[in-house]
């Protein structure tokens, strides 16, 4: 296992709550205030936690994510 698919386990196991988690649907409406934290250099996580719990629980998410900031950062060069 790649070091890094290793740290994405052991990040998903650490961040697992119990309870409610965020659906797709709620994390498509905080998205976009998410993308725009890290494109200017602030730890969206460490402000949005639910947020980037939901993209370790959700591949698909996360992928939207990752075009989202790579435009955003494109944008402001």
């Amino acid at each position: 296992m790649k070091r890094e698919a290793f740290t994405r386990l052991i990040d998903t196991v650490f961040a697992a709550k119990s309870g409610e988690e965020m659906s797709c649907s709620d994390y498509f409406n905080e998205l976009p205030r998410y993308a725009e934290l890290e494109a200017n250099g602030v730890d969206a996580a460490a402000l949005m936690p639910e947020v980037r719990h939901h993209m370790h629980q959700c591949p698909e998410c996360e992928e939207v994510y990752l075009g989202l900031l790579g435009l955003l950062r494109a944008e402001k060069k």
